[in-house]
């Protein structure tokens, strides 16, 4: 077997690592910021967000999106997939068929599976970035320019939007 291959695929599993943690805390602190629960909207931000309810598991924090909006379908199906994917990635990452570092075959499937999870990464994170966005134009706050960018191409790609905020949850 290529070692420099195999190198390749051990520095992507560790930059796709990056990726997904990176992905995950963007989720977690804007449901905090911008998706509170209601019993929180009087908490101070820095408290919120300082809170052990951040050390929960990402999969209680897309329930919690679930319960607070409702999402366009594509992007519950992305939500959904892109949680499935990470969780195999992080808790069972040889559990996919083909997954192994021995054959050239097992990298091929191995090179693939992250790409994808990278590509839902990316896209999951940008949707956040989005809310994120809208949630500082409401308050009439100045987005950054990544935020305006991620909302932009969110809003293009979405017709009748992304979510809509439910109330009394």
């Amino acid at each position: 077997m290529d070692a420099t291959l195999v190198t390749k695929i051990l520095a992507k599993i560790g930059y796709v690592l990056l990726n997904v943690q990176s992905t995950e805390r963007v989720i977690k602190r804007v449901m905090k910021i911008a998706m509170p629960h209601e019993s929180d909207y009087l908490v101070a931000l820095s408290e919120r967000l300082a809170s052990k309810d951040m050390d929960r598991p990402l999969g209680a924090f897309l329930t919690e999106l679930r319960k607070r909006a409702e999402l366009n379908s594509q992007v519950d199906v992305l939500f959904k997939r892109f949680l499935l994917r990470r969780n195999v990635f992080i808790h069972d990452i040889s559990k996919p068929k083909g997954w192994t570092l021995k054959t050239k075959e097992g990298l091929l499937v191995i090179n693939s599976q992250l790409e994808e999870l990278l590509a839902d990464s990316t896209a999951v994170r940008t949707h956040f970035l989005a809310l994120l966005y809208s949630w500082k134009v409401q308050g009439e706050m100045e987005p950054t320019k990544e935020e305006d960018e991620a909302f932009r191409a969110i809003t293009a790609k979405y017709e009748g939007g992304v979510l809509s905020r439910k109330w009394g949850e």
